[in-house]
């Protein structure tokens, strides 16, 4: 971890110390970096901490890592489509990632919020939803990093 500018929250433990150890080589450090879990009831879920990254002006960009299964990932990018406009005064670049892509549908992987029905659950669905939604996606989380240090 090193102070920084980037917001990062996920639904991963081991992918936010990823995106974590990315943003602080391209020497970008954190403001802030929130694990809110995979399981179907959390404390807390991606818009609570979309809020706060945007309402902070220490945050100046943020990694959003998500994976199969649920709607909260779809929630969130179109929060932050609405809140976050390319081009507005306060715009905050974002990065996104979803794991399982290859995931095969009704097959639980990893813990219980991971279980994808079929429909826009699974990983390609929201990766496409988040793009369009104004997020810069990857398929592959080696690139976090440097994909949002190029927004710059």
């Amino acid at each position: 971890f090193k102070k920084g500018s980037v917001g990062v929250v996920s639904r991963s433990g081991t992918l936010t110390y990823e995106a974590v150890f990315q943003t602080s080589n391209a020497g970008l450090g954190q403001t802030t970096a929130v694990g809110i879990g995979g399981d179907p009831v959390n404390g807390t879920n991606f818009i609570d901490v979309l809020e706060l990254f945007l309402a902070d002006p220490e945050t100046k960009q943020i990694v959003m890592i998500g994976e199969i299964g649920g709607q909260s990932e779809i929630l969130a990018a179109e929060y932050l489509g609405r809140e976050n406009k390319p081009g507005s005064a306060n715009y905050k670049p974002v990065v996104g990632f979803i794991a399982g892509v290859t995931a095969p549908p009704g097959k639980r992987m990893g813990h219980a919020g991971a279980l994808i029905s079929g429909g826009e659950d699974t990983a390609d669905a929201k990766l496409q939803i988040l793009e369009s939604c104004g997020f810069t996606v990857t398929r592959n989380p080696s690139e976090m990093g440097k994909l949002l240090k190029a927004l710059l």
